[in-house]
């Protein structure tokens, strides 16, 4: 679908000047960057490829972050970046994710305040650039093909009666780059093989390495800043930088992403306060965007939640598929689905929801925090944003974050941020940026497959 709405604001006097500011302060990276064209560029790290906004604490600190409202497509193009209707269909998806013929589940749906049902309310609080989506390993490219990806992390803030606010939601805008795909394995259908467009996601490897490199120049607010070190929220997006830096990124996502690479969403929300719901959204021919049965379910629903209270904590109970070897088969949108009987699988509800020994629970959360292993057809979304927060709340002995800063570890067990920002609802505050296990083992593959396979080829 090719967006049709209009981009509201970004044409007036002070918006087309933010543009044009933008578009000054990328070039003259560019042409830093490319004064030396034979000169390869050193391998990115973990910052480069996953980068985080820090979290607002008042309405001054949103004019460093990106409004999605202001997101307009290549070279700065009439077509907003996410369209109203993707936009109304996106909410309405996430409101109610169920066909009418499933019968109710016992999970609650997503209820969004209104000042949330508009556009204008959600900023980019993340973006994940990946090179191969479901996973990088020979086993998932095999069986699913390799699908080049750009993922923004968005979520919800306000300043209205009730005061500013940082909303505990967060939807993902995934833009694919890929080329007409190869033919599903046997009993796959309808997910064909993702086939990449390396030379245009190259592309976009080239513009984030000439930003580093800039960052570290100083050509940003005069400061030199390095993206080395554990994964944390963005050096180049506090302090002296974070103005021009957030300028640069904001062109490079409307250099490379268009309306028309948008066909994957994903949303977490409430049922204020609590319990957590997650949906998957899939572009399909004819029906536009549609929610996507749980790969880890039933073949039936979409939704899966996380409650705090209740005697089930988990529902619905998921049948996830990590330890048998890798394939194509799933739940999601297959006739038949594969059957509960045939996978073999852990997930986080077996801890959440029973008595197991902490040997257990390492074991559980050392498998699903591995993409090699877990990826999103054979492992629900309760899991992936639970690994972390769970075992560190338990103290379980020996457990760790590596390759993430402890500034950004969760701290409380609701927290089901994997990438983003998370505003307590039972302590208050500020929202706390937050970074995962399983992020950091995703961004550290990300990053191996870069710098091995596409940076200087």
């Amino acid at each position: 679908m090719i967006a049709r709405g209009q981009i509201k604001g970004v044409l007036r006097p002070r918006g087309l000047a933010r543009l044009l500011a933008a578009g000054v302060v990328f070039a003259a990276a560019l042409q830093a960057g490319t004064m030396s064209a034979q000169a390869a560029s050193k391998p990115l790290a973990p910052n480069d490829v996953s980068i985080l906004f820090p979290p607002p604490k008042s309405a001054a600190d949103l004019a460093n972050l990106i409004a999605v409202s202001d997101l307009a497509g290549p070279s700065a193009s009439p077509q907003r970046l996410f369209s109203d209707a993707d936009f109304a269909r996106f909410i309405d998806n996430a409101e109610n994710p169920e066909h009418p013929s499933v019968p109710d589940s016992g999970a609650r749906h997503i209820q969004f305040p209104d000042a949330v049902k508009k556009i204008e309310a959600w900023f980019v609080a993340g973006i994940r650039i990946d090179p191969g989506a479901p996973g990088l390993s020979p086993e998932i490219i095999s069986q699913f093909g390799r699908q080049p990806q750009i993922r923004l992390i968005i979520q919800p803030v306000t300043n209205g009666p009730d005061g500013f606010k940082v909303h505990d939601t967060a939807g993902h805008l995934i833009f694919s780059f890929s080329l007409d795909p190869d033919a599903p394995l046997g009993g796959c259908a309808p997910f064909p093989r993702f086939k990449p467009d390396d030379e245009a996601f190259k592309a976009i490897v080239r513009d984030v390495a000439t930003l580093r490199d800039q960052l570290g120049a100083g050509h940003f607010g005069n400061v030199k800043v390095s993206t080395a070190g554990d994964l944390n929220v963005h050096p180049g997006l506090v302090g002296a930088s974070a103005k021009s830096f957030r300028e640069a990124l904001k062109a490079v996502i409307e250099k490379h992403l268009s309306p028309q690479r948008l066909n994957t969403m994903a949303v977490m929300g409430i049922a204020p306060p609590e319990p957590w719901i997650f949906v998957s959204m899939l572009r399909v021919p004819q029906a536009g965007l549609i929610t996507v049965p749980g790969p880890t379910l039933d073949g039936m629903h979409a939704a899966q939640m996380f409650s705090a209270i209740g005697g089930k904590h988990v529902v619905p109970q998921p049948g996830p598929n990590n330890q048998n070897p890798i394939t194509c088969r799933h739940a999601a949108l297959q006739n038949p689905p594969l059957p509960q009987a045939d996978r073999k699988g852990v997930s986080t509800s077996e801890f959440i929801d029973g008595n197991v020994p902490d040997s257990r629970i390492i074991e559980i959360v050392n498998t699903i925090a591995d993409p090699k292993k877990s990826h999103f057809f054979n492992t629900d979304c309760v899991s992936c944003h639970t690994e972390t927060a769970q075992p560190l709340v338990r103290k379980i002995p020996s457990f760790a974050v590596p390759g993430v800063n402890r500034a950004v570890w969760p701290k409380e067990d609701w927290n089901v941020r994997n990438f983003g920002w998370f505003p307590s609802f039972l302590h208050g505050g500020p929202a706390a940026a937050t970074i995962t296990r399983r992020a950091a083992a995703e961004t550290a593959d990300v990053v191996a497959f870069i710098n091995s396979q596409l940076l200087n080829k």
